[in-house]
Formats: C-alpha cells, sequence, structure tokens
C-alpha cells in the first residue's frame, strides 16, 4: 500500500466530526457530489474511489437524517477487478435537504461560500475532505509532494484560500484540464498533516526527515574531510617535489637549520599534518610557522626553476 493510500486510510478509520456534519456532508458533495433529477425528483450521488470512502458519507448521512442511503458498484473498466462506488440519496425529502442546506452555504459562489465557512474546525474539514478525496502525497523517502487536483478553478482558490489562512502557501498550477494545488515544502507538509489529523502519517514523515538530516549530516561532513585530506595530499606532494629540486641542486644543505629540519620531517612523514610536523620540531612550531617554512622551500625551488 502506498504512503498516499495508508495516510487516506489512516483519516477515514477515524469518525467523521459529528459535531461539524454539515461540514463534513457539504466538503464531500462539494468535490464528489452531484444531483441526478428522476422523475421531476432529486436524487443526490456521493462518488468515492474507495470502499472505505463510501461507508465515510454513508455514516455523515446516516447519523444526520437517519437515513440509509443505498450504495452503488461500478467497475472501472470492463471485466477489471477495480471497482468504484456510488452511496446515492434516492429519497426525494432527504435530498432537498441536502440542496437547501447548501444553499444555506451559498455552496457553489465561491466568495459567498468562503465567507460563510466560520470557524476553524470547519476549514480544517474542507481540507481534509479536499484531500481524501482529490489529493495525494508522495513517499517521503522519495520526496515531498502535496497534491490536490480540482476540475474547477474556484475549487482550487478555495483551497488555497484556506490553506493561507493557516500559514501554509501553497502553489497553483494548471496541468491539463485540472487544477493542482501542491506543496513542496517539507515543514508546511507536516503542518498541513497536522492540521487535518493524520498524526500517524506525520510521525512517519517526521522520522524520514530526521534519518535524511542525520545521513545528510554525515554526508556532509564526510565531503568536507575529503575535501580536506585531498588538499593537504596535494599540498604535501607539492611540498616533497620542492624540496627533492633543492637537493638535487644540492641548494638545501646550505638553508638555514630549522628550514633543513623541516624538510627532512616532510620528506620522512609526507602525509602527516602540518600540526604533526610542528610538534616534531624542537623547539615545537605551531602549525602557522611550519607551513611559513615550506612555503619558503617552495618558493625557493620556483625561483631556481
Amino acid at each position: 500500500m502506498s504512503f498516499s493510500k495508508r495516510c487516506k486510510k489512516e483519516i477515514l478509520k477515524k469518525e467523521p466530526d459529528y459535531k461539524e456534519i454539515d461540514m463534513e456532508l457539504l466538503a464531500y458533495f462539494y468535490f464528489q457530489g452531484s444531483i441526478r433529477i428522476v422523475n421531476n425528483s432529486y436524487q443526490i450521488l456521493f462518488k468515492a474511489s474507495e470502499n472505505i470512502e463510501a461507508r465515510y458519507i454513508y455514516k455523515i448521512i446516516k447519523e444526520k437524517y437517519n437515513y440509509s442511503p443505498a450504495m452503488e458498484i461500478q467497475n472501472k473498466r470492463k471485466f477489471s477487478k477495480d471497482r468504484s462506488y456510488v452511496v446515492l440519496v434516492e429519497d426525494s425529502k432527504v435530498a432537498d435537504k441536502i440542496l437547501a442546506l447548501a444553499d444555506s452555504y451559498s455552496l457553489y459562489e465561491f466568495e459567498n461560500f468562503f465567507e460563510n465557512i466560520k470557524s476553524r474546525n470547519e476549514k480544517k474539514i474542507i481540507l481534509k475532505l479536499a484531500f481524501l478525496l482529490k489529493g495525494s502525497i508522495n513517499d517521503p523517502y522519495r520526496g515531498y509532494n502535496l497534491e490536490i487536483n480540482v476540475q474547477q478553478k474556484e475549487e482550487a482558490l478555495l483551497i488555497g484560500k484556506i490553506m493561507e489562512e493557516f500559514s501554509i502557501n501553497p502553489k497553483l498550477n494548471l496541468r491539463n484540464d485540472s487544477y493542482c494545488v501542491y506543496i513542496k515544502d517539507s515543514d508546511k507538509i507536516s503542518d498541513f498533516l497536522a492540521l487535518i489529523g493524520a498524526n500517524k502519517s506525520l510521525f512517519d514523515l517526521e522520522n524520514v526527515r530526521a534519518m535524511k538530516s542525520i545521513r545528510n549530516d554525515i554526508n556532509r561532513q564526510t565531503n568536507f574531510d575529503k575535501a580536506n585530506i585531498d588538499r593537504t595530499v596535494k599540498a604535501a606532494f607539492r611540498q616533497v617535489d620542492a624540496i627533492n629540486k633543492l637537493k638535487e641542486k644540492n641548494i638545501l644543505e646550505n638553508q638555514a637549520e630549522d628550514l633543513q629540519k623541516i624538510a627532512e620531517l616532510r620528506l620522512a612523514y609526507p602525509y602527516i599534518s602540518l600540526e604533526e610536523l610542528g610538534k616534531m620540531m624542537t623547539p615545537v612550531l605551531s602549525k602557522a610557522k611550519v607551513n611559513y617554512r615550506l612555503q619558503k622551500l617552495i618558493k625557493l625551488a620556483e625561483s631556481e626553476e
């Protein structure tokens, strides 16, 4: 099971927020609801891609109206085992009540609907249902991306505007014939998961983030150490090469005793650090003083070329 499906399943296993049951119903209707007219009466259809989604909206309708809607199962393709579900409100009185509730919130008038969403809990429910019905999230091991794809621009604007109220600033992109509201910032994805109540998925995401951070720190330190070693080795080769040239031309033997001594030590220990070389001198020399003497030998060798 993908990380995205696990995340949705975690949320759908919880009971709907019955204190905000109107918004639970309206948000589902907004993103996956439609109206059908049969014999001059309205019927309401709620689409679901998974059985657990269908059971979720079924419980909401049952709780609010004490009415058991019908459930239809459809094959997505002929001879395919993939199924989709429709939760159907056939009772025209219940359907009329749902439509009256939608009208009271101005459900299909973007600005008015947004203004009628008063509480933070209602806004969280809209984000929750938008993700459950239209969203997906990457496995954090493969990268950070959470997106919600909707058909109408107004739906995308509503989602984006509500996210912004929670300091989550998503990007909006037109993709083929749909609108994609997406987040790539891992901190903001964590905030979003917390808002919609996906606590287990949030914990899993944070674990992956921590592991990646530790691994990156180790890699940075390893790369830093390797770069330092490379620089040390290159510098040592240059120093040894210069000292050998001075010896070949009998120039080294005419230099000051401390220069001769540091040259002998460098030839004997080509890979040790400047600090270690300094400790082997009498008296002990600092790293800067060792470097000064070796640079002096290099310049001397270059002047003799």
